[in-house]
């Protein structure tokens, strides 16, 4: 396989066709990968009280504010909570999968030569959502009963097994990342074949079988180019706790008050750019292997895609 043609291509198809970046947006709800810079910046700049700022009549008002909330309050909490965490999971969940399998159609579309809308890419990922909802549903329960498995473990072992976790997780990367490759091929697969659950997992693990070397030497190069570039992504959340660690160092409250305005301002002009960079990083991803798994089933574009000049 000539991974410069690929990975070219795969460039080419994601520059031209922008509105790919909505769906890679979506399917960075599903990975887990859109937020979770966002939310580490946020929870350093949102300390700004400091304890030694309350004497012991504002301490101790605000332990019998909370001691005189009823139980049957903190319960109906609690459970808003729950419920909040569970539709926002669903929700990312739901996006996460119509932007993957829109993003695999597209680029399935675009390498044959035709134009991809983001409204017929859109509805492409509705067609296949509900069979890789399924492949999600399945994945689940592999690893529910993996969890079960070693919870038994630990305790029919008086917790020794415990002891074997540390060698057990170098082992596990390894193989988490064969893992990964293999749901990967499983879903596009299912796209691009539009095949069932059951048949794109065995498709799959023919073309993996047959491939291991050069899917490999893709994951190699995906895997350690998306680090580089969320390293680099990651770098401005640090800058922005520079302003907020000054302004701490200095003491006073109005210099904590400046940093924490500023910071404060810079979390929320860069969390949107993040947002959108991680979300040309998924399209581009999610086409490299979409182009890879086609380019190993002896599916070659059929015309390169044009760029537009001074773009």
């Amino acid at each position: 396989m000539d991974y410069g043609e690929v990975l070219k291509r795969t460039w080419e198809i994601t520059w031209k066709y922008k509105g790919l970046w909505v769906l890679g947006i979506l399917a960075a709800c599903g990975n887990g990968g859109g937020g979770g810079g966002g939310g580490g910046g946020g929870g350093q700049a949102s300390s700004g009280i400091r304890g030694d700022s309350l004497g012991p009549r504002e301490l101790s008002g605000i332990e019998r504010f909370f001691r005189n909330i009823p139980e049957e309050t903190w319960i109906i909490l609690a459970v808003a909570l729950v419920a909040l965490i569970l539709v926002i999971a669903v929700v990312a969940l739901v996006l996460g999968v119509i932007g993957q399998a829109g993003l695999i159609a597209g680029f399935n579309q675009a390498d044959q030569g035709a134009d991809v809308p983001l409204g017929e890419a859109f509805g492409m990922g509705m067609r296949f959502f509900w069979r890789l909802l399924g492949i999600r549903v399945m994945l689940f329960a592999a690893a529910l009963v993996l969890v079960i498995l070693f919870v038994i473990f630990a305790v029919v072992t008086l917790g020794i097994g415990l002891l074997c976790l540390i060698p057990l997780l170098c082992i596990l990367i390894p193989v988490m990342i064969l893992v990964g490759v293999y749901v990967t091929l499983t879903t596009v697969a299912l796209v691009v074949e539009d095949l069932g659950v059951f048949d794109a997992f065995r498709r799959a693990w023919e073309v993996a079988r047959a491939n291991i070397g050069p899917l490999l030497v893709m994951a190699l190069i995906l895997i350690l180019g998306s680090a580089i570039i969320g390293l680099l992504l990651a770098a401005p959340f640090i800058l922005i706790l520079i302003p907020v660690g000054t302004a701490f160092a200095l003491g006073t409250q109005t210099a904590m008050n400046s940093g924490l305005i500023v910071g404060g301002i810079c979390l929320v002009l860069y969390i949107p750019v993040v947002i959108l960079l991680n979300g040309v990083l998924q399209t581009y991803v999610f086409g490299a292997w979409t182009l890879t798994f086609r380019r190993l089933t002896g599916r070659a574009g059929l015309a390169p895609v044009a760029i537009p000049a001074g773009a």
